[in-house]
Protein backbone atom coordinates (compact mmCIF):
# COMPACT_ATOMS: atom_id res chain seq x y z
CA UNK A 1 0.00 0.00 0.00
CA UNK A 2 1.56 3.28 -1.08
CA UNK A 3 1.83 6.23 1.59
CA UNK A 4 0.60 9.94 2.08
CA UNK A 5 -2.44 9.17 -0.34
CA UNK A 6 -6.25 10.71 1.22
CA UNK A 7 -7.71 8.16 3.43
CA UNK A 8 -10.90 6.65 2.16
CA UNK A 9 -14.27 5.85 3.71
CA UNK A 10 -16.75 3.30 1.58
CA UNK A 11 -20.27 3.36 3.39
CA UNK A 12 -21.85 0.67 2.14
CA UNK A 13 -25.80 0.33 2.35
CA UNK A 14 -25.73 -3.60 2.02
CA UNK A 15 -24.98 -6.31 4.57
CA UNK A 16 -21.35 -8.01 3.83
CA UNK A 17 -20.34 -11.28 5.13
CA UNK A 18 -20.79 -15.01 3.63
CA UNK A 19 -24.17 -13.94 1.88
CA UNK A 20 -24.01 -11.39 -0.13
CA UNK A 21 -26.33 -9.26 -2.66
CA UNK A 22 -24.67 -7.64 -5.87
CA UNK A 23 -24.36 -4.05 -3.45
CA UNK A 24 -22.70 -6.01 -0.53
CA UNK A 25 -20.23 -7.37 -3.27
CA UNK A 26 -19.75 -4.32 -4.52
CA UNK A 27 -18.67 -2.65 -2.12
CA UNK A 28 -16.37 -5.39 -0.43
CA UNK A 29 -14.48 -5.56 -3.61
CA UNK A 30 -13.82 -2.01 -4.75
CA UNK A 31 -13.09 -1.69 -0.71
CA UNK A 32 -10.28 -4.49 -1.39
CA UNK A 33 -9.04 -2.49 -4.93
CA UNK A 34 -8.51 0.60 -3.26
CA UNK A 35 -7.35 -0.78 -0.47
CA UNK A 36 -4.36 -2.20 -1.87
CA UNK A 37 -3.66 1.72 -2.47
CA UNK A 38 -4.07 3.47 -0.14
CA UNK A 39 -6.32 3.42 3.44
CA UNK A 40 -9.32 2.56 3.47
CA UNK A 41 -12.20 2.30 5.94
CA UNK A 42 -15.43 -0.14 5.03
CA UNK A 43 -18.64 0.70 6.82
CA UNK A 44 -21.29 -1.87 7.24
CA UNK A 45 -24.76 -2.18 8.43
CA UNK A 46 -23.59 -5.13 9.68
CA UNK A 47 -21.12 -6.91 11.65
CA UNK A 48 -18.70 -8.67 9.37
CA UNK A 49 -16.97 -11.99 10.04
CA UNK A 50 -15.28 -11.85 6.72
CA UNK A 51 -11.12 -11.93 6.96
CA UNK A 52 -10.59 -7.72 5.58
CA UNK A 53 -8.28 -7.19 2.47
CA UNK A 54 -4.80 -5.97 3.20
CA UNK A 55 -5.48 -1.95 4.13
CA UNK A 56 -9.33 -2.18 4.59
CA UNK A 57 -10.74 -1.61 8.23
CA UNK A 58 -14.05 -2.66 8.43
CA UNK A 59 -16.21 -0.56 11.08
CA UNK A 60 -19.63 -1.75 11.32
CA UNK A 61 -22.09 1.38 11.43
CA UNK A 62 -25.21 -0.82 12.21
CA UNK A 63 -27.15 -1.25 15.77
CA UNK A 64 -30.72 -1.75 17.08
CA UNK A 65 -30.78 2.17 18.25
CA UNK A 66 -32.94 3.62 14.71
CA UNK A 67 -31.70 5.18 11.95
CA UNK A 68 -30.89 8.91 13.70
CA UNK A 69 -28.03 6.71 15.92
CA UNK A 70 -26.56 4.77 12.16
CA UNK A 71 -26.63 8.55 10.87
CA UNK A 72 -24.96 9.66 13.78
CA UNK A 73 -22.38 7.19 13.74
CA UNK A 74 -21.58 7.67 10.08
CA UNK A 75 -21.20 10.96 10.99
CA UNK A 76 -18.59 10.67 13.32
CA UNK A 77 -16.78 8.68 10.59
CA UNK A 78 -17.03 11.04 7.81
CA UNK A 79 -15.27 13.40 9.88
CA UNK A 80 -12.27 11.17 10.11
CA UNK A 81 -11.98 10.53 6.72
CA UNK A 82 -11.52 12.65 3.62
CA UNK A 83 -13.01 11.20 0.60
CA UNK A 84 -16.24 9.20 0.85
CA UNK A 85 -17.88 6.95 -1.43
CA UNK A 86 -21.36 6.29 -0.98
CA UNK A 87 -25.01 5.40 -2.19
CA UNK A 88 -26.47 7.66 0.26
CA UNK A 89 -24.87 10.59 2.51
CA UNK A 90 -26.32 11.23 5.70
CA UNK A 91 -26.39 14.87 4.73
CA UNK A 92 -28.77 14.99 7.75
CA UNK A 93 -26.81 14.31 10.82
CA UNK A 94 -23.66 15.40 9.40
CA UNK A 95 -22.33 19.29 10.13
CA UNK A 96 -22.32 21.37 7.01
CA UNK A 97 -19.08 22.57 7.40
CA UNK A 98 -18.25 18.71 7.62
CA UNK A 99 -19.43 17.88 4.43
CA UNK A 100 -18.64 21.06 2.63
CA UNK A 101 -14.97 20.19 3.32
CA UNK A 102 -15.03 16.67 2.01
CA UNK A 103 -14.67 15.05 -1.38
CA UNK A 104 -18.04 13.25 -1.85
CA UNK A 105 -18.20 10.82 -4.49
CA UNK A 106 -21.99 9.66 -5.21
CA UNK A 107 -22.11 5.96 -6.54
CA UNK A 108 -25.23 5.84 -8.84
CA UNK A 109 -24.71 2.55 -10.20
CA UNK A 110 -28.50 1.01 -8.77
CA UNK A 111 -31.07 3.54 -10.00
CA UNK A 112 -32.94 2.86 -6.64
CA UNK A 113 -35.00 5.54 -7.76
CA UNK A 114 -36.78 3.65 -10.23
CA UNK A 115 -37.22 0.52 -8.18
CA UNK A 116 -38.75 2.60 -5.98
CA UNK A 117 -40.94 3.47 -9.06
CA UNK A 118 -41.35 -0.19 -10.01
CA UNK A 119 -42.45 -0.94 -5.84
CA UNK A 120 -45.32 1.97 -5.90
CA UNK A 121 -46.68 0.82 -9.28
CA UNK A 122 -46.91 -2.71 -7.83
CA UNK A 123 -48.12 -1.17 -4.50
CA UNK A 124 -49.27 2.36 -4.39
CA UNK A 125 -50.69 2.75 -1.26
CA UNK A 126 -47.17 1.55 0.73
CA UNK A 127 -44.89 3.10 -1.93
CA UNK A 128 -45.64 6.12 -2.72
CA UNK A 129 -44.92 7.98 0.19
CA UNK A 130 -41.18 6.03 0.37
CA UNK A 131 -40.82 7.18 -3.52
CA UNK A 132 -41.69 10.76 -2.76
CA UNK A 133 -38.89 10.90 0.16
CA UNK A 134 -36.42 8.95 -2.26
CA UNK A 135 -36.60 11.55 -4.88
CA UNK A 136 -36.19 14.55 -2.21
CA UNK A 137 -33.21 11.97 -0.76
CA UNK A 138 -32.08 12.02 -4.60
CA UNK A 139 -31.69 15.60 -5.70
CA UNK A 140 -30.05 16.33 -2.67
CA UNK A 141 -27.39 13.86 -3.42
CA UNK A 142 -26.90 15.00 -6.75
CA UNK A 143 -26.16 18.86 -5.24
CA UNK A 144 -23.94 17.33 -2.66
CA UNK A 145 -21.33 15.23 -4.92
CA UNK A 146 -17.81 15.98 -6.47
CA UNK A 147 -17.99 13.32 -8.60
CA UNK A 148 -20.52 10.08 -9.73
CA UNK A 149 -20.18 6.89 -10.49
CA UNK A 150 -22.72 5.00 -12.72
CA UNK A 151 -22.61 1.53 -14.28
CA UNK A 152 -22.52 2.06 -17.98
CA UNK A 153 -22.90 4.88 -21.05
CA UNK A 154 -26.63 4.39 -20.61
CA UNK A 155 -26.73 4.76 -17.19
CA UNK A 156 -24.30 7.44 -17.49
CA UNK A 157 -26.67 9.50 -20.38
CA UNK A 158 -29.81 9.43 -17.60
CA UNK A 159 -27.68 10.74 -14.78
CA UNK A 160 -26.04 13.64 -16.79
CA UNK A 161 -29.98 14.43 -17.72
CA UNK A 162 -30.74 14.31 -13.57
CA UNK A 163 -27.39 16.81 -12.98
CA UNK A 164 -28.29 18.89 -15.76
CA UNK A 165 -31.42 19.67 -13.65
CA UNK A 166 -29.76 19.81 -10.46
CA UNK A 167 -27.60 22.97 -12.40
CA UNK A 168 -24.17 20.46 -12.19
CA UNK A 169 -22.95 20.96 -15.67
CA UNK A 170 -21.01 23.53 -15.03
CA UNK A 171 -18.02 25.52 -16.97
CA UNK A 172 -15.40 24.27 -14.52
CA UNK A 173 -16.36 20.49 -15.81
CA UNK A 174 -16.40 21.14 -18.95
CA UNK A 175 -13.18 23.22 -19.14
CA UNK A 176 -11.36 20.49 -17.38
CA UNK A 177 -13.22 17.79 -19.83
CA UNK A 178 -15.35 18.73 -22.51
CA UNK A 179 -16.73 14.91 -21.74
CA UNK A 180 -17.26 16.19 -18.13
CA UNK A 181 -15.87 13.17 -17.00
CA UNK A 182 -14.51 14.71 -13.71
CA UNK A 183 -18.26 15.01 -13.19
CA UNK A 184 -19.59 11.32 -13.42
CA UNK A 185 -17.67 8.59 -15.37
CA UNK A 186 -18.03 4.37 -15.22
CA UNK A 187 -17.52 2.11 -12.57
CA UNK A 188 -19.64 -0.93 -13.20
CA UNK A 189 -19.37 -4.43 -11.49
CA UNK A 190 -16.22 -6.80 -11.95
CA UNK A 191 -15.39 -9.93 -11.80
CA UNK A 192 -12.16 -11.69 -9.82
CA UNK A 193 -9.08 -12.18 -12.06
CA UNK A 194 -8.21 -15.93 -11.96
CA UNK A 195 -10.19 -18.67 -13.55
CA UNK A 196 -13.41 -20.30 -11.37
CA UNK A 197 -12.92 -23.64 -9.24
CA UNK A 198 -15.02 -26.11 -7.88
CA UNK A 199 -14.91 -25.98 -3.75
CA UNK A 200 -17.95 -27.75 -2.90
CA UNK A 201 -21.39 -29.02 -4.11
CA UNK A 202 -23.71 -27.23 -6.17
CA UNK A 203 -27.29 -27.48 -7.33
CA UNK A 204 -27.05 -30.85 -8.58
CA UNK A 205 -26.12 -32.30 -5.69
CA UNK A 206 -28.22 -29.98 -3.22
CA UNK A 207 -31.41 -31.22 -5.57
CA UNK A 208 -31.40 -34.90 -5.62
CA UNK A 209 -33.84 -34.90 -8.08
CA UNK A 210 -31.04 -33.20 -10.76
CA UNK A 211 -29.20 -36.16 -12.42
CA UNK A 212 -25.69 -35.64 -13.46
CA UNK A 213 -26.44 -35.27 -17.25
CA UNK A 214 -29.97 -33.24 -17.05
CA UNK A 215 -29.50 -30.06 -18.85
CA UNK A 216 -29.82 -27.39 -16.10
CA UNK A 217 -30.81 -23.92 -16.43
CA UNK A 218 -29.74 -21.33 -13.46
CA UNK A 219 -31.65 -18.43 -12.81
CA UNK A 220 -28.58 -16.65 -10.89
CA UNK A 221 -29.51 -13.54 -9.71
CA UNK A 222 -32.56 -12.32 -6.85
CA UNK A 223 -35.98 -12.94 -7.58
CA UNK A 224 -37.91 -9.19 -7.52
CA UNK A 225 -41.23 -7.89 -8.72
CA UNK A 226 -39.61 -5.87 -11.73
CA UNK A 227 -38.40 -9.21 -12.84
CA UNK A 228 -40.18 -12.37 -14.88
CA UNK A 229 -39.61 -15.72 -13.72
CA UNK A 230 -42.97 -16.77 -13.99
CA UNK A 231 -42.46 -16.44 -18.24
CA UNK A 232 -38.92 -18.36 -17.27
CA UNK A 233 -41.47 -21.50 -15.58
CA UNK A 234 -44.10 -21.49 -18.50
CA UNK A 235 -41.26 -21.84 -21.12
CA UNK A 236 -39.47 -24.70 -18.99
CA UNK A 237 -43.46 -26.66 -18.56
CA UNK A 238 -43.29 -26.05 -22.38
CA UNK A 239 -39.92 -27.82 -22.70
CA UNK A 240 -40.83 -30.54 -20.47
CA UNK A 241 -42.80 -32.44 -22.40
CA UNK A 242 -40.80 -32.73 -25.00
CA UNK A 243 -37.24 -32.74 -22.77
CA UNK A 244 -38.65 -34.41 -19.42
CA UNK A 245 -35.05 -34.23 -17.75
CA UNK A 246 -34.70 -30.16 -17.92
CA UNK A 247 -34.53 -28.65 -15.08
CA UNK A 248 -34.76 -24.73 -13.63
CA UNK A 249 -33.07 -23.78 -10.48
CA UNK A 250 -33.51 -20.39 -8.56
CA UNK A 251 -30.24 -19.94 -6.60
CA UNK A 252 -31.73 -17.13 -4.29
CA UNK A 253 -34.90 -16.12 -3.15
CA UNK A 254 -34.16 -15.16 0.20
CA UNK A 255 -32.27 -11.78 0.31
CA UNK A 256 -29.51 -11.49 3.01
CA UNK A 257 -30.13 -8.53 3.87
CA UNK A 258 -32.43 -8.20 6.68
CA UNK A 259 -34.22 -5.02 5.69
CA UNK A 260 -35.16 -6.43 2.07
CA UNK A 261 -38.42 -8.06 2.39
CA UNK A 262 -39.45 -11.26 0.60
CA UNK A 263 -40.84 -10.24 -2.45
CA UNK A 264 -44.77 -11.26 -3.64
CA UNK A 265 -43.35 -12.93 -7.10
CA UNK A 266 -41.14 -15.44 -5.06
CA UNK A 267 -44.84 -16.69 -3.68
CA UNK A 268 -46.54 -16.46 -7.32
CA UNK A 269 -43.93 -17.97 -8.77
CA UNK A 270 -43.82 -21.67 -6.41
CA UNK A 271 -47.46 -21.38 -6.77
CA UNK A 272 -47.20 -21.19 -11.18
CA UNK A 273 -44.70 -24.52 -10.60
CA UNK A 274 -46.93 -25.92 -8.37
CA UNK A 275 -50.30 -25.58 -10.87
CA UNK A 276 -48.12 -26.78 -13.87
CA UNK A 277 -46.68 -29.55 -11.64
CA UNK A 278 -42.89 -28.58 -12.27
CA UNK A 279 -42.35 -28.05 -8.37
CA UNK A 280 -39.47 -29.92 -7.25
CA UNK A 281 -39.42 -31.98 -10.69
CA UNK A 282 -38.53 -29.49 -13.07
CA UNK A 283 -38.74 -25.81 -11.49
CA UNK A 284 -36.10 -25.70 -8.02
CA UNK A 285 -36.23 -22.87 -5.44
CA UNK A 286 -33.02 -22.18 -3.32
CA UNK A 287 -32.81 -19.67 -0.65
CA UNK A 288 -29.40 -18.05 -1.03
CA UNK A 289 -25.87 -19.14 -2.39
CA UNK A 290 -22.85 -17.83 -0.15
CA UNK A 291 -20.75 -15.59 -1.76
CA UNK A 292 -18.02 -17.79 -2.01
CA UNK A 293 -19.63 -20.76 -3.60
CA UNK A 294 -22.14 -19.25 -6.38
CA UNK A 295 -19.10 -20.77 -9.01
CA UNK A 296 -20.01 -24.19 -7.84
CA UNK A 297 -23.56 -23.63 -8.90
CA UNK A 298 -22.37 -21.90 -12.13
CA UNK A 299 -19.66 -24.73 -13.50
CA UNK A 300 -22.58 -27.15 -12.96
CA UNK A 301 -25.01 -25.00 -15.27
CA UNK A 302 -25.84 -25.66 -18.87
CA UNK A 303 -27.25 -22.10 -19.29
CA UNK A 304 -28.73 -19.21 -17.48
CA UNK A 305 -31.62 -17.01 -17.91
CA UNK A 306 -32.67 -13.61 -16.39
CA UNK A 307 -35.48 -12.06 -17.68
CA UNK A 308 -37.66 -8.95 -16.60
CA UNK A 309 -40.81 -6.68 -18.24
CA UNK A 310 -40.53 -4.05 -20.06
CA UNK A 311 -40.14 -1.24 -17.41
CA UNK A 312 -37.95 1.96 -17.41
CA UNK A 313 -35.95 0.13 -14.22
CA UNK A 314 -34.63 -2.55 -16.73
CA UNK A 315 -33.65 -0.15 -19.68
CA UNK A 316 -31.47 1.47 -16.83
CA UNK A 317 -30.80 -1.52 -14.72
CA UNK A 318 -27.23 -3.24 -14.55
CA UNK A 319 -28.01 -6.83 -14.00
CA UNK A 320 -24.64 -7.14 -11.79
CA UNK A 321 -24.95 -11.17 -11.26
CA UNK A 322 -25.14 -11.56 -14.91
CA UNK A 323 -21.46 -10.63 -14.69
CA UNK A 324 -20.68 -13.90 -13.18
CA UNK A 325 -21.90 -15.43 -16.27
CA UNK A 326 -18.68 -14.49 -18.00
CA UNK A 327 -16.41 -15.62 -14.99
CA UNK A 328 -17.94 -18.72 -15.21
CA UNK A 329 -18.79 -19.05 -19.40
CA UNK A 330 -21.78 -20.05 -18.78
CA UNK A 331 -24.15 -19.08 -22.06
CA UNK A 332 -27.34 -16.74 -21.20
CA UNK A 333 -30.75 -16.42 -22.26
CA UNK A 334 -31.87 -12.94 -21.33
CA UNK A 335 -34.78 -10.63 -22.08
CA UNK A 336 -33.87 -7.72 -24.60
CA UNK A 337 -33.63 -3.67 -23.95
CA UNK A 338 -30.95 -3.62 -21.58
CA UNK A 339 -27.03 -3.11 -21.85
CA UNK A 340 -26.33 -6.63 -21.06
CA UNK A 341 -28.59 -7.64 -23.08
CA UNK A 342 -26.78 -5.76 -25.90
CA UNK A 343 -23.65 -7.36 -24.98
CA UNK A 344 -24.97 -11.09 -25.00
CA UNK A 345 -26.21 -9.83 -28.87
CA UNK A 346 -23.01 -8.16 -29.72
CA UNK A 347 -20.36 -11.08 -28.44
CA UNK A 348 -22.29 -14.14 -28.83
CA UNK A 349 -22.32 -15.57 -25.71
CA UNK A 350 -26.20 -16.53 -25.05
CA UNK A 351 -29.78 -15.07 -27.43
CA UNK A 352 -32.10 -12.58 -26.25
CA UNK A 353 -35.67 -12.48 -26.21
CA UNK A 354 -38.66 -9.88 -26.34
CA UNK A 355 -40.65 -9.32 -22.93
CA UNK A 356 -42.99 -12.28 -22.14
CA UNK A 357 -43.12 -14.41 -24.98
CA UNK A 358 -42.89 -18.15 -23.87
CA UNK A 359 -42.76 -19.74 -27.09
CA UNK A 360 -38.86 -17.28 -27.76
CA UNK A 361 -37.68 -18.20 -23.94
CA UNK A 362 -38.09 -22.04 -24.74
CA UNK A 363 -36.65 -21.40 -28.45
CA UNK A 364 -33.61 -19.40 -26.98
CA UNK A 365 -33.08 -22.09 -24.71
CA UNK A 366 -32.71 -24.90 -26.65
CA UNK A 367 -30.26 -22.92 -28.75
CA UNK A 368 -28.36 -22.26 -26.19
CA UNK A 369 -28.18 -26.08 -24.82
CA UNK A 370 -27.18 -27.11 -27.58
CA UNK A 371 -23.88 -28.58 -27.38
CA UNK A 372 -22.26 -27.40 -30.69
CA UNK A 373 -23.50 -23.49 -30.61
CA UNK A 374 -23.08 -24.00 -26.61
CA UNK A 375 -19.12 -24.64 -26.92
CA UNK A 376 -19.00 -21.74 -29.46
CA UNK A 377 -20.61 -19.09 -26.39
CA UNK A 378 -18.42 -20.50 -23.84
CA UNK A 379 -15.39 -19.53 -25.90
CA UNK A 380 -16.44 -16.26 -26.66
CA UNK A 381 -17.48 -15.95 -22.93
CA UNK A 382 -13.42 -16.47 -22.13
CA UNK A 383 -12.88 -13.62 -24.06
CA UNK A 384 -14.61 -11.26 -22.62
CA UNK A 385 -14.37 -11.91 -18.94
CA UNK A 386 -10.77 -10.66 -19.34
CA UNK A 387 -12.02 -6.60 -19.53
CA UNK A 388 -14.22 -6.99 -16.53
CA UNK A 389 -11.70 -7.42 -14.10
CA UNK A 390 -12.47 -5.42 -10.69
CA UNK A 391 -9.11 -3.73 -11.03
CA UNK A 392 -10.09 -2.57 -14.78
CA UNK A 393 -13.47 -1.69 -13.40
CA UNK A 394 -12.05 0.39 -10.69
CA UNK A 395 -10.05 2.83 -12.21
CA UNK A 396 -11.63 5.94 -12.63
CA UNK A 397 -12.69 5.56 -8.65
CA UNK A 398 -9.20 4.61 -8.08
CA UNK A 399 -7.71 7.55 -9.86
CA UNK A 400 -10.04 9.64 -8.04
CA UNK A 401 -9.23 8.61 -4.93
CA UNK A 402 -5.38 9.31 -5.19
CA UNK A 403 -5.99 12.95 -6.43
CA UNK A 404 -9.15 13.85 -5.78
CA UNK A 405 -10.82 16.97 -7.27
CA UNK A 406 -13.45 19.64 -6.11
CA UNK A 407 -13.74 21.65 -9.63
CA UNK A 408 -17.03 23.80 -8.51
CA UNK A 409 -18.82 24.73 -5.71
CA UNK A 410 -21.86 22.72 -4.78
CA UNK A 411 -24.95 24.24 -4.58
CA UNK A 412 -25.59 25.53 -1.25
CA UNK A 413 -27.14 28.62 0.04
CA UNK A 414 -28.99 29.82 3.26
CA UNK A 415 -32.20 28.37 2.25
CA UNK A 416 -30.85 25.03 1.67
CA UNK A 417 -28.76 24.82 5.50
CA UNK A 418 -32.08 26.23 7.23
CA UNK A 419 -34.39 23.34 5.24
CA UNK A 420 -31.61 20.73 6.44
CA UNK A 421 -31.62 21.28 10.10
CA UNK A 422 -35.17 21.38 9.97
CA UNK A 423 -35.20 18.16 8.31
CA UNK A 424 -32.99 16.90 11.41
CA UNK A 425 -34.86 18.22 13.65
CA UNK A 426 -37.89 16.13 12.43
CA UNK A 427 -35.83 13.30 11.74
CA UNK A 428 -34.36 13.27 15.54
CA UNK A 429 -38.25 14.08 16.99
CA UNK A 430 -40.06 11.14 15.14
CA UNK A 431 -36.89 9.18 16.36
CA UNK A 432 -37.53 10.11 19.72
CA UNK A 433 -41.27 9.60 19.54
CA UNK A 434 -40.46 6.17 17.89
CA UNK A 435 -38.95 5.20 21.13
CA UNK A 436 -40.92 6.82 24.09
CA UNK A 437 -44.12 5.06 21.86
CA UNK A 438 -41.93 1.83 22.19
CA UNK A 439 -41.38 2.89 26.14
CA UNK A 440 -45.15 3.55 26.64
CA UNK A 441 -46.00 0.48 25.46
CA UNK A 442 -43.18 -1.87 27.09
CA UNK A 443 -44.88 0.08 30.02
CA UNK A 444 -48.14 -0.48 29.63
CA UNK A 445 -47.65 -4.61 28.74
CA UNK A 446 -45.67 -5.03 32.05
CA UNK A 447 -48.63 -2.73 34.06
CA UNK A 448 -51.27 -5.67 32.35
CA UNK A 449 -49.04 -8.30 32.82
CA UNK A 450 -48.62 -7.34 36.19
CA UNK A 451 -52.48 -6.47 36.85
CA UNK A 452 -53.54 -10.18 36.08
CA UNK A 453 -50.94 -11.54 38.17
CA UNK A 454 -52.69 -9.29 41.46
CA UNK A 455 -55.88 -10.32 40.25
CA UNK A 456 -55.20 -13.95 39.54
CA UNK A 457 -53.51 -13.59 43.45
CA UNK A 458 -56.30 -12.11 44.56
CA UNK A 459 -58.66 -14.51 43.47
CA UNK A 460 -56.46 -17.46 45.15
CA UNK A 461 -56.70 -15.93 48.28
CA UNK A 462 -60.16 -15.37 48.91
CA UNK A 463 -61.46 -18.61 46.81
CA UNK A 464 -60.57 -20.67 50.03
CA UNK A 465 -60.78 -18.98 53.08
CA UNK A 466 -58.75 -20.37 55.89
CA UNK A 467 -61.97 -21.02 58.47
CA UNK A 468 -59.44 -21.42 61.05
CA UNK A 469 -57.96 -18.71 60.87
CA UNK A 470 -60.99 -16.75 61.08
CA UNK A 471 -62.18 -18.36 63.86
CA UNK A 472 -58.80 -17.90 65.90
CA UNK A 473 -58.88 -14.31 65.42
CA UNK A 474 -62.05 -13.85 66.55
CA UNK A 475 -61.86 -15.41 70.03
CA UNK A 476 -58.76 -13.44 70.32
Amino acid sequence: MEQNHPTVLLIASDTIGERMAGSGIRYWNLARVIGAKQPVTLATPNTVTLDAPLGVTVVSYGGDDGDAAQGRRLAELIERHEIIVAQHIPFLHTDDAVLSSRHLVIDLYAPWILEKLEYARIDPERGESDRKDDVTILNRLLQLGDFFLCASDRQRDFWLGALASSGRLSLAHAQADSAMRTLIDIVGFGLPKGCPHKTGPGPRETFTAIGPDDPLILWNGGMWNWLDPLTAIRAVGLLASQFPSIRLVFMGTRSPGAQVAEMSVIGAARQLADELNLLDRNVFFNDWVPFDERQNWLLEADATISLHVATLEARIAFRTRMLDNLWCAVPAVVTDGDVLAELVDSEGVGATVPPGDVGAVADALERVLDSSRSRQMRANLSSVATRFTWEKVAAPLLAYCREPWMLDDRASDPGTTYLRGLERLYTETAEYARRLEATVGAKDQALTELASRLGSQTRRKFAKPDVGTWFGRAKR
